[in-house]
């Protein structure tokens, strides 16, 4: 597991919701956040993770957050809390943490062109 994926884990796991667990990982990096957490299932239901580290790719400029959104639906096929939870039950605490390692991924990879 990356740094960012078990802190965001330990974050989790602390009692912090799904979506500020993954932002609030990143902290220390994200200096263009406005600390405006979206609301896990605020958008079309979506998971909050999803949602969390969309933001976080937008806020950092790390490219497209449709390329999270494919890994995301290639590993565990959903993007919808209430889907991922029936498929996979209750494992939203390795939710957080695969969202921000895949975010972590990124970041990784941007600063590697500059």
């Amino acid at each position: 597991m990356s740094k960012y994926g078990e802190e965001a884990k330990r974050l989790h796991q602390e009692g912090n919701r799904c979506s500020a667990s993954v932002y609030k990982a990143f902290e220390d990096v994200n200096i263009n956040g406005d600390n405006n957490i979206p609301a896990p299932r605020s958008e079309d239901g979506k998971c909050g993770t999803v949602l969390a580290a969309e933001k976080l790719i937008r806020e950092m400029g790390l490219g497209d957050p449709a390329d999270f959104d494919k890994e995301f639906m290639r590993v565990y096929g959903s993007l919808q809390c209430a889907e991922l939870l029936k498929m996979h039950g209750r494992r939203c605490n390795e939710f957080v943490g695969f969202s921000a390692e895949l975010v972590e991924k990124m970041l990784t990879a941007k600063k590697g062109e500059s």
